[in-house]
């Protein structure tokens, strides 16, 4: 051992040099710099918000995460200091040093004179980061502190569900941040007690002094605690347990894991005693037997046991032991889902359809829809007819109803938006100052087509918006805010804003006089938002204005989202035409995963929505409507019983308004939304089943059924990637079909409105099974919004499934022959989805077919399929296909309206031959020019190829009206 001469002696720390000091300064000043960036985009998020009308929620949520991470962050920051200095306290202060203590020896020359510092240093490090980590809990503290009740009490504890849904995440956080907190600071405590002399290592072994014994003693007490803390919130946590056959607290759970949690809890107490007990005993043995008791009772009752139980006990007999818990499952699940209220009727799939059902079911046969809003078909042909200029275009088109010419008709509407990637000319004023919204709607009706071209037929169209049928008229048809909307630009400024073009070439124009986005104000704001966009130009532009508007969240999700980060929103937000002007509407859902007993959509097999990946609670409680020009937001309560809800209406009083403020027009255009009806249909596929023992057999389970959808007739039935809890992609399975928005009737209900539906197949091998056993309506009506309706098929009985249909239609020959001769030459045949059609205790399905060029898609309606059990007709008109699957009462009962008319009210065509006719000379015709263009550019061979054709289609043509 070195003796005391022999150990170096402290030397007197020498101050700074200069090189130090700007090197410190440099870092800081990299530090600020970032740091502004930071803060502006923070001041300008609270502008945001605070001229959007939501300052309360900004200031509440900011000062909430303050809150927070000043009261976590301070505690252990406290902690960690006082056991640091503790361990300063309990540290030799005159060491020996051995030749491995090199670490040790420079730590106490150069650090432990500078101790308190250090340490104080590392404390509010350590604290800042388990502030920041408390801070993102502020959504769980702030339902913990408006906790609202449910009215119902779990089956296994007797708490209210509010208990496991507001206050028990709260105590987890708690209680798992309190763990993480005296790990960390036993480490730390015990790497500073290493360093400060307090723990040697010896050749024979680490030597611990009396004191540091005692103060890890303390520690270790205190992990105890809050690990019998743990156990007990763990017990609660059972009824969310995924190891049972269901979600939820199953046999194994109550029998083994219960008791060995309350079995642990009392041990965790015992260790903590019996370690409080050793800073008077200061020796390892109690200490010692505490941690080992503990291990190993923890690995024979929580673990070995439950195993033993469930793999010898259980398993062999899981029908009869689970079927109490499967009971409790069950009821939880319909409850938290929202399937209490579901109705279910008899449905006969009959093979008939009388003439007086005919009659009564004329108007849903008119409102068969045509056009299908999938992006290869309406879309596209929306976007090349109504874009009219090249910097406008449409992004997505929604399902809805309007009144045309007097009566309820479905429509396909969309916003014509600004399209930024398609200036004329991108240069920095036309991207950000010029061009800065989209103008007008597009609005068809979507059981409608010109019948002698094929074409939509636009009942709100070009610019300026005209309205035909009825229609409301567009007095501010300006769309500053979108479906997609990306990037910034700024509106009001000295540069005009172009709406549209005249015939003559100039250009109308205008200047922003809304109120959204952020007013760009005085120099330092405006500093602020040129750092928030990285922009230089926006800050030396003569051409802003202290009043122009700068417009930097403009997606209408996006803004929703960013007003109410608690929410989640559908997938599909939509335009509606009210009051002169254009309002996008979104449908808001309140979630939870905590709901006791309740199924987990994670285990549902749901597609990719606006939900989240894992819930077992959802309401449909909120609607928010944004207007496209001034970009108001309102958010509107549709559920006020959702106790989430009334929590969030509790938070941020003022936020949330009545549904009865919302104003009637918009009421008469609301739609029950995708995303939760398709959560709902995939849930109700199991659980309509309602006896325990029939649930577990799963004989009678459904699932959502498959489709091809619309596309290319040589689709098949899309697939969808199985994953497991790691989402790594296991399996592929036939992915369900997507809800379908049609106006109709319920069975048996002489009532037109807008209704959502899906159809059910057996579960299990969807890929030969594709029968009907059951199909689900949703309305939207606001008196009766959101009734879900389910209609059950005989068992026993084959009624034709959506995919059934699809293999008759593409197996017949008429389809193939028209299809072989129209997807040639240039030309793409793309099919609609199937559409459903109810009829009183009958189901028919109507397919659309449409031609589109592949080189500029601008997809044409050319015939109508309809399938009848296994009658295929393939017809020009909806009104011939109808007759000849149904029979001639179908076309007499109204059906033969629907836009398929020619224009001077009679009927197009007198058959399927002149039909066919009119189809092979449009195709000689497309043939003809090809030839043209083939000879103009001098390609021989391709214009022999095309006249070809052209003799050939004029030849089946005569041989069509030869019959």
């Amino acid at each position: 051992m070195r003796s005391p001469s022999d150990v170096p002696s402290a030397r007197r720390l020498s101050r700074p040099s200069k090189r130090f000091w700007i090197s410190l300064g440099v870092v800081l000043l990299l530090v600020i710099i970032f740091s502004l960036r930071s803060l502006a985009v923070l001041w300008t998020d609270q502008m945001w918000f605070s001229q959007a009308g939501f300052g309360g929620v900004f200031t509440g949520i900011l000062w909430t995460k303050v809150g927070l991470a000043l009261v976590f962050g301070a505690l252990f920051a406290v902690v960690m200091w006082v056991n640091l200095i503790l361990a300063d306290r309990f540290g030799a202060r005159d060491l020996s040093f051995e030749p491995d203590d090199e670490l040790v020896r420079r730590f106490q020359n150069s650090v432990r004179p500078r101790a308190a510092l250090v340490y104080g240093v590392v404390s509010l490090l350590t604290g800042a980061v388990a502030g920041l980590n408390a801070s993102g809990q502020w959504n769980v503290w702030l339902l913990y502190r408006h906790a609202q009740t449910f009215g119902t009490v779990d089956p296994l504890f007797h708490k209210d569900v509010g208990f496991y849904i507001f206050t028990l995440p709260f105590y987890s956080f708690v209680v798992t941040w309190g763990l993480v907190a005296l790990f960390v600071t036993l480490i730390l405590t015990t790497l500073a007690h290493f360093l400060n002399g307090g723990i040697r290592a010896r050749a024979r072994g680490v030597s611990v002094a009396p004191r540091v014994k005692a103060h890890l003693s303390v520690l270790g007490a205190l992990i105890a605690l809050f690990k019998a803390a743990g156990y007990v919130i763990a017990r609660w946590h059972l009824v969310t347990s995924t190891n049972a056959y269901v979600e939820g607290a199953g046999y194994t759970d109550v029998h083994a894991r219960m008791p060995a949690l309350t079995i642990l809890v009392v041990l965790s107490l015992t260790s903590a005693v019996i370690l409080l007990a050793n800073v008077r005993m200061r020796g390892w043995s109690l200490p010692a037997v505490a941690v080992g008791l503990w291990a190993f009772v923890a690995l024979v009752i929580g673990v070995l046991y439950p195993t033993f139980l469930q793999t010898l006990k259980v398993s062999p007999a899981q029908s009869t032991l689970e079927t109490p818990y499967i009971a409790r499952n069950i009821d939880a699940t319909r409850q938290a889902w929202g399937l209490t209220k579901v109705t279910y009727h008899t449905f006969a799939g009959s093979s008939t359809v009388p003439s007086t059902v005919l009659k009564a079911d004329a108007a849903t046969l008119t409102n068969i829809r045509l056009w299908d809003p999938d992006p290869q078909i309406a879309l596209a042909t929306t976007i090349r007819r109504q874009s009219i200029r090249s910097y406008y275009t449409f992004t997505t088109l929604g399902v809805d109803r309007y009144k045309v010419n007097g009566a309820l008709t479905p429509v396909l509407v969309g916003a014509r938006e600004i399209s930024p990637s398609s200036l004329p000319s991108a240069g920095w004023v036309n991207t950000h100052l010029q061009y800065t919204h989209g103008y007008g709607v597009a609005l068809l009706a979507a059981n409608q087509v010109d019948p002698t071209t094929g074409n939509p037929i636009f009942d709100v169209a070009n610019l300026p918006p005209v309205s035909t049928g009825g229609l409301p008229t567009l007095t501010q048809p300006g769309i500053y805010f979108g479906v997609g909307d990306s990037g910034w630009v700024v509106a009001n400024t000295k540069q005009p804003e172009i709406d549209y073009q005249l015939p003559s070439g100039a250009n109308v124009e205008t200047h922003y006089a809304g109120s959204g986005g952020v007013r760009v104000g005085g120099l330092f704001s405006r500093l602020a938002l040129a750092m928030r966009l990285s922009d230089f130009n926006f800050l030396i532009s003569n051409q802003i204005t202290p009043n122009s508007r700068v417009l930097f969240v403009r997606d209408v999700t996006a803004m929703a989202q960013k007003a109410a980060p608690f929410l989640s929103f559908d997938s599909q937000p939509y335009a509606v035409i009210a009051n002169g002007h254009v309002d996008f509407v979104l449908d808001g859902y309140t979630t939870s995963s905590q709901y006791p007993y309740s199924q987990n959509a994670d285990s549902l097999g749901l597609s990719a929505s606006g939900l989240p990946y894992s819930f077992n609670y959802v309401r449909n409680s909120v609607k928010v409507v944004i207007d496209a020009y001034t970009g108001q937001m309102n958010y509107y309560v549709m559920d006020p019983t959702d106790p989430i809800i009334r929590a969030y209406e509790a938070i941020f009083p003022g936020m949330f308004h009545p549904l009865s403020a919302m104003p009637a027009v918009i009421q008469q255009h609301l739609r029950y939304p995708q995303d939760i009806f398709a959560a709902q249909a995939a849930a109700i596929g199991r659980y309509h089943i309602t006896v325990p023992t029939a649930f577990y057999n799963a004989s009678d389970q459904w699932q959502i059924s498959p489709t091809t959808g619309a596309g290319p007739p040589s689709s098949t039935l899309a697939q969808t990637a199985v994953t497991n809890a790691n989402n790594l992609v296991i399996a592929t399975q036939n992915a369900p079909m997507s809800p379908i928005y049609q106006v109709g009737a319920l069975p048996g209900v002489n009532h037109q409105q807008l209704l959502e539906s899906l159809a059910y197949v057996p579960a299990g091998n969807s890929s030969t099974v594709q029968t009907l056993t059951a199909f689900l309506e949703a309305t939207s009506d606001i008196n009766d919004y959101g009734n879900l309706n389910v209609y059950v098929t005989p068992r026993g009985q084959s009624v034709t499934g959506p995919a059934q249909a699809d293999s008759e239609i593409q197996q017949n020959a008429a389809v193939s022959s028209n299809i072989t001769l129209l997807d040639q030459h240039g030309s793409q045949v793309l099919l609609g989805n199937d559409v459903m059609v109810p009829l009183d205790q009958s189901v028919l399905y109507v397919r659309p077919l449409y031609v589109t060029s592949i080189s500029n898609p601008m997809p044409q309606l050319r015939f109508v399929i309809a399938v009848f059990n296994q009658d295929v007709a393939i017809e020009p008109t909806i009104s011939q296909a109808l007759a000849k699957v149904l029979g001639p009462a179908a076309t007499s009962g109204g059906s033969s309206s629907g836009g398929t008319t020619h224009p001077s009210g009679g009927s197009k065509g007198s058959g399927t031959g002149s039909a066919l006719a009119t189809t092979y000379l449009a195709q000689a015709q497309s043939d003809y020019a090809a030839a043209q263009a083939a000879l103009t550019s001098g390609n021989l061979g391709l214009y022999q190829s095309d006249m070809n054709a052209v003799k050939a289609a004029i030849a089946k043509a005569q041989a069509a009206l030869a019959g």
